[in-house]
């Protein structure tokens, strides 16, 4: 299956502590490129992440952001940015 798209997600995660460990289980989930922490506000950190699809999965994008929103310590995800490589 050929990964051709490309997606930037921000992901609240509600434990600071638990980053690496919503890391490992978003590895689980999809294909990560990238990940690294932006600072919201008041200490409080977003993990953002560039994720490889295949655009030829059928509601790709929705199921990935269904099982990471499933994860224990995920409050919410938005997708940023969505484009074909």
């Amino acid at each position: 299956m050929e990964l051709n798209v490309i997606a930037q997600i921000k992901i609240y995660v509600d434990d600071p502590a638990s980053i690496d460990s919503v890391k490992k289980e978003i590895e689980g989930i999809v294909k990560v490129q990238k990940f690294w922490e932006e600072e919201v506000g008041f200490g409080i950190k977003a993990l953002k992440a560039s994720v490889l699809l295949a655009d030829s999965e059928e509601g790709g994008m929705e199921k990935v952001e269904q099982q990471i929103t499933a994860l224990e310590h995920v409050s919410q995800m938005e997708v940023e940015s969505v484009e074909r490589v």
